[in-house]
């Protein structure tokens, strides 16, 4: 078809177009959409046929005027699927590379199609316009990150409520009025704790506050921020508001070394995903998988790799990993099982992770030794457990029970690989193809500058992670930036909104520092220390396994580990104190309990499933039995480490 301007065009009109390039109304702008317009080829494709090819050269980008484009893998899976007024093939038409997935008509398609040659004589007319496209094209590979976020908003209990769960307006009222009651009452009548010591039952009201509202709205935010106004309330009367600030700021002050950490973690998980690399990742596993055995093996020892977040590299696996095990004939309850269980142990043993940021912060504002997290490994019997089980699994040498059974008959029978209730979704194809190497290779600088500016601190090598994220993040600008992956502007954007990403667990963290320090000021540590003392007699070696069982249900009940892990750390680090125990121990079980009460919970399924593609209840169903003998041998290692050790 001739080429010619898009008269009759409904969706690749001139405004959009202008919109696209980011035009705008001067001469040299006009003239500039004239020459794009003017280099628009229209083609029309039949039912069935490709626009383009996998391993083509491509040398072009398409608009879609009409019809339904469907994007497909090497084993011709449905990645994506395409509308009018979307595009495809924008990052070939800008690097020349080969196409990297098929691109095939669903009914007859009409798109307009713009080659290489003019869109680079454009920029070369108007060199601003390749920093504009590329931040057109880039934003597109975002996704991955919003869901990512989406997650971790989840796992605090943070964000818009879902479709349908508005409170009414009578509901909301009743609950802040009833809060309100309760908040008048304590300032009526609470004695001052800094001139008497208060009653057992004044001394527990805020936990009792704070795990009756969590359970009840199941969120934890707003649940630890009204705690914190129950505790200002205690301490300062009329003047909770100025206790409740200064609170707040001590919190912020005394640590910010390790906010800082979070908020660039969050800037490098933001990067590794919008790196490009998720897709070169996928081939390359399947390139080394041999056999269903290969193909799980090949997501563990990923996983070893990539144990920086939890939730991303859940989303690499269910973009890399789930098509690798589904081409191998693997049930999806299998897969999603190692897939789903093995980031959590993983993250939660490396210092460098997020899990093990926040762990050590939490600990250090606690009172811990800045090494504390360290010595609390070789305690996390839960995270052992839970990697020993996942590689069983891997290397099928694990006894199949109950619904993981069932599945894997289903599978074995020519069933479907994903059980009955599953809705299977279009995979996604990332808009910037990058390499594997643009998210191994800052991991590996990551590891290795961290550990370069560690240091030796009571015998235990401590590694500089703040440090080696700094370093890290220097060499991904040079790194995506000289790649021509990304602008420098761009490199800087994704820093803003890295750190937007990782506010949640930042205001947790600051939300429990200032509800331990309250507990602390009220004479609760001091209370409790002497009672358990009381309580257990003699027989202090059972105190943490019991620690290990309260937080496996507090975990549970919050459906947040990280909302456990702001109150059981305090208290398990005085009661190790109190009774002169080996507080890498005590840490130990409050971390693995975190872990443990975060698979028994129902939450994360919800993400997980999906992402994973499985059904959330038959997850729950299939990992459950495991989960509860993990607990069971966990707890059993708690008393018999307590009894050798205590």
């Amino acid at each position: 078809m001739r080429r010619g301007e898009p008269a009759t065009a409904v969706c690749i009109t001139r405004e959009y177009l202008k919109d696209f390039f980011a035009l705008d109304g001067s001469a040299e702008d006009q003239k500039l959409l004239n020459a794009i317009v003017s280099h628009l080829i229209p083609q029309e494709f039949p039912h069935n046929s490709y626009i383009c090819r996998m391993g083509d050269q491509a040398d072009a980008m398409y608009f879609i005027e009409s019809g339904l484009v469907q994007v497909r893998g090497q084993n011709h899976e449905l990645l994506n699927e395409l509308r009018p007024g979307q595009y495809f093939g924008e990052y070939a038409a800008l690097t020349g590379e080969k196409r990297m997935a098929d691109i095939q008509a669903n009914g007859t398609v009409l798109v307009y199609r713009l080659d290489r040659a003019a869109l680079q004589g454009a920029i070369q007319h108007n060199p601003k316009l390749y920093g504009i496209f590329l931040k057109q094209v880039y934003g597109e590979a975002t996704n991955q990150y919003r869901k990512l976020v989406r997650a971790l908003n989840m796992k605090h209990k943070i964000g818009p409520a879902p479709a349908g769960s508005k409170p009414a307006p009578l509901k909301l009222f009743i609950n802040y009025y009833l809060v309100f009651l309760i908040f008048f009452n304590l300032l009526l009548f609470c004695p001052d704790p800094r001139t008497e010591t208060l009653h057992p039952l004044l001394l527990l009201s805020p936990t009792v506050f704070l795990v009756g509202y969590i359970a009840i709205t199941r969120r934890a935010l707003e649940s630890l921020t009204l705690a914190c106004l129950y505790l200002a309330i205690m301490l300062a009367g009329r003047r909770f508001i100025g206790s409740f600030s200064s609170h707040i700021i001590k919190a912020v002050t005394e640590t910010p070394d390790i906010i800082l950490m979070v908020f660039l973690m969050g800037v490098l998980t933001r990067l590794f995903s919008a790196s490009g690399s998720i897709n070169a990742l996928k081939k390359a596993a399947g390139r080394v998988a041999r056999g269903p055995k290969g193909a799980l093996a090949s997501a563990f020892c990923a996983t070893i790799l990539l144990a920086i977040e939890e939730y991303l590299c859940v989303i690499i696996h269910g973009a890399c990993f789930k098509p690798l095990a589904d081409s191998k004939r693997i049930p999806r309850e299998k897969s999603a099982i190692l897939m789903g269980m093995a980031p959590g142990a993983f993250c939660m043993l490396n210092p460098l992770s997020l899990t093990g940021i926040y762990l050590a912060g939490v600990m250090h504002k606690a009172g811990g030794s800045s090494a504390l997290f360290i010595h609390s490994l070789p305690f996390n019997f839960a995270a052992f457990l839970v990697i020993a089980f996942t590689l069983l699994l891997a290397l099928e040498k694990l006894p199949l029970a109950g619904p993981l059974k069932k599945a894997v008959l289903r599978a074995q029978s020519g069933g479907n690989l994903w059980p009955e209730g599953t809705e299977e979704e279009a995979g996604e194809e990332a808009a910037n193809q990058g390499r594997v190497k643009n998210l191994l290779l800052p991991i590996l600088v990551l590891i290795g500058s961290s550990c370069i500016a560690g240091s030796l601190e009571a015998g235990t090598f401590t590694v500089n992670v703040l440090y080696g994220l700094i370093i890290t993040l220097i060499f991904c600008f040079f790194m995506y930036c000289f790649q021509l992956y990304m602008t420098p502007d761009q490199f800087f954007r994704h820093i803003i909104f890295g750190i937007e990403g990782m506010l949640a667990p930042v205001v947790l963290f600051v939300l429990g520092a200032c509800f331990a320090a309250g507990m602390e000021e009220i004479g609760f540590s001091a209370w409790l220390n002497g009672m358990v003392g009381t309580a257990i007699g003699g027989r202090g070696w059972m105190l943490p396994a019991l620690i290990f069982a309260c937080c496996v249900l507090t975990g549970a009940l919050f459906d947040s580990p990280w909302a456990m892990y702001v109150m059981g750390i305090p208290i398990a680090l005085e009661l190790a104190a109190s009774m002169n125990a080996a507080p890498g121990l005590y840490m130990g079980a409050v971390c693995a309990a975190g872990l443990l009460g975060n698979e028994i919970a129902l939450g994360d399924i919800f993400f997980i499933g999906p992402m994973l593609g499985i059904n959330p209840t038959a997850y729950y169903r299939a990992k459950l039995p495991y989960v509860l003998l993990i607990t069971a041998l966990a707890f059993t290692g708690y008393l018999a480490a307590g009894f050798l050790l205590c």
